[in-house]
C-alpha cells in the first residue's frame, strides 16, 4: 500500500494523531524535500518519532523513476510524505496514477497547501486567482512569466508567481530572490512592451508562510527592490484590480510601503495595440505612395491602395464589435497589400 501525506505547513507538532497513526503501521518512510524546503530539524524530528522505521530522503530522481517505491508498496505499507499538500506537485499525481494501474492501493491525505495559505495570508480572494507559474533562476522563463501576467491583467485577476527552489546533493537549498525575479520582468518589459510591469507597479512578497518568521511586504516594484527578504521559499503576488475587501486586509495583514494601486490600468489588449501602431502608419504609407504615384497615374496601384484602406477601415470596425482576430487579419491583410503595392511602384519607377 502506499500513502500520499501532506503535513500542512506548520511544524511536526501540527501532525494529527491520524497520521501519526497511519505512519506507525508504515514499514518505510520517505521524506521528500525536493518540492520544498522540509528542515533537517523537521527530518530528524521524524527519525527521532520513529526509530523502528527506516526513513530515506527522496530526491527527485527517485520519485520520477518511481519503480522502487511502487515496487516496494506492492508487499509492503509505504509512506510518501510532503510538505504542505501531498498532490499539488504534477510528480505526485503521475506517481499516483502509475500505482493505481499497477493495482497497488492508494490512499491519500491531504495537508494545508503552502500556494492557498500564501493567497489567504496576503488577504485576496481565492477565486480571483489566475493562471500561476514559477519563475526559474534562468531567465528565459521570465517570459512566459511576463505572457502569464499580462493574460491575467487582461482578464482582472491576481498573478501568483511562486519562485524556485533546489535543494543539491550537497544539502544546499537554494531559492531564488524576489528582487531578481522582479528584475528579469522588468528587463522583459523592455523588449516587449506590453506595459504591464513598470517600478510603479503594486507587487506582494510572501516568504516563509506558516514559519514563526514569515513575512508579508507590499509596496511599487522599486521600493520591494531594496529590501532583504532572507532564506525562502518566496512567493510574488502581482494583483489586478483590487476589491475593497482586498484593499482592507491587505493594509491589515501586511506590512505596506506603499499604497496599492490597480495594476490593470494601462493593460491593453494585443488587438488594441495593434490597431494604434499599424492604422496611423499604414495611411500615412498610403498617403505618401499616392502623392508620389500621381506622376505615374498608374490605375492598378491606386485600386491596391484602395482596397488597403478598405481593410483599415475594416480593422477598426471589427475591432469596435470586438471581433478581435478578424480585426488582426484585416490589419495584416492592409499592411501586406501596402507592401506589395511599395515594391511594385519601385519595380515600375
Amino acid at each position: 500500500m502506499l500513502w500520499f501525506i501532506g503535513t500542512g505547513i506548520y511544524d511536526l507538532s501540527s501532525i494529527g494523531n491520524m497520521i501519526l497513526e497511519i505512519l506507525l503501521r508504515c514499514d518505510k518512510l520517505y521524506i521528500e524535500r525536493f518540492t520544498s524546503s522540509i528542515s533537517d530539524d523537521y527530518i530528524n524530528s521524524i527519525k527521532s518519532l520513529f526509530r523502528n522505521k527506516e526513513v530515506l530522503i527522496a530526491n527527485r530522481w527517485l520519485i520520477e523513476d518511481g519503480r522502487q517505491i511502487l515496487n516496494e508498496a506492492k508487499n509492503s505499507n509505504v509512506a510518501l510524505i510532503s510538505y504542505g499538500d501531498s498532490l499539488l506537485a504534477t510528480t505526485f499525481v503521475e506517481l499516483r496514477t502509475r500505482a493505481l494501474k499497477e493495482c497497488i492501493k492508494v490512499e491519500v491525505i491531504h495537508g494545508a497547501s503552502g500556494i492557498m495559505s500564501v493567497v489567504s495570508e496576503c488577504g485576496l480572494q481565492i477565486y480571483r486567482i489566475g493562471k500561476m507559474v514559477t519563475m526559474m533562476e534562468d531567465k528565459q522563463s521570465s517570459i512566459s512569466v511576463y505572457n502569464t501576467l499580462y493574460n491575467n491583467l487582461k482578464l482582472n485577476s491576481h498573478t501568483v508567481i511562486l519562485t524556485e527552489y533546489r535543494y543539491s546533493d550537497d544539502s544546499k537549498f537554494f531559492f531564488l530572490s524576489p528582487k531578481q525575479a522582479i528584475q528579469n520582468l522588468l528587463e522583459v518589459e523592455k523588449s516587449i512592451k506590453y506595459k504591464i510591469i513598470s517600478k510603479d507597479t503594486f507587487t506582494i512578497i510572501a516568504s516563509r508562510i506558516g514559519l514563526s518568521n514569515q513575512k508579508i511586504i507590499c509596496g511599487n516594484a522599486e521600493s520591494l527592490l531594496d529590501i532583504e527578504y532572507g532564506i525562502g521559499p518566496h512567493t510574488i503576488v502581482i494583483p489586478s484590480r483590487l476589491h475593497f475587501t482586498e484593499l482592507e486586509a491587505i493594509t491589515t495583514l501586511c506590512k505596506v510601503i506603499n499604497k496599492p494601486k490597480d495594476n490593470c490600468e494601462n493593460v491593453e489588449s494585443i488587438t488594441s495595440m495593434m490597431i494604434k501602431k499599424y492604422v496611423p502608419m499604414i495611411r500615412e504609407e498610403i498617403t505618401n505612395i499616392r502623392s508620389k504615384n500621381k506622376m505615374l497615374k498608374n490605375i492598378k496601384i491606386n485600386e491596391l491602395l484602395d482596397n488597403a484602406e478598405c481593410y483599415v477601415d475594416d480593422a477598426i470596425n471589427f475591432f469596435d464589435r470586438g471581433e478581435s482576430e478578424l480585426a488582426i487579419l484585416s490589419i495584416g491583410y492592409a499592411d501586406g497589400l501596402v507592401d506589395s503595392v511599395r515594391y511594385r511602384y519601385q519595380m515600375e519607377q
